[in-house]
């Protein structure tokens, strides 16, 4: 398994030179199935363990000391967290409308 001072290593630390999950996969071994489960796994342990790793979904990840990005990216994140949410809400609402008597709570 590869380890957080890998990931580390590859990641480069600016938005033009980002990379993607798929590349950092193939770079530290890890399956490049699955939507790079793996890949994304150990990226939240990095930034679990203190590390600002962002990312953007037409360039990559990359390493980040721009106070601005992290927290654009944090409004990103909170924004999908949002969509999200109201996307389950909406969901239990159509089967409560369809199924009065086996509702979910």
């Amino acid at each position: 398994m590869a380890t957080i001072q890998q990931l580390l290593a590859i990641l480069p630390n600016s938005k033009r030179t980002a990379i993607h999950a798929s590349e950092i996969a193939t770079k530290l071994g890890l399956p490049t199935t699955r939507n790079q489960v793996e890949t994304r796994e150990l990226i939240r342990e990095a930034i679990e363990a203190g590390h600002t790793i962002v990312s953007n979904t037409k360039v990559g990840y990359w390493l980040s000391s721009n106070k601005v990005e992290v927290k654009n990216y944090i409004r990103s994140l909170e924004k999908r967290a949002n969509d999200i949410s109201l996307r389950a809400d909406e969901l239990k609402n159509a089967w409560n409308l369809s199924n009065t008597t086996n509702q979910i709570p």
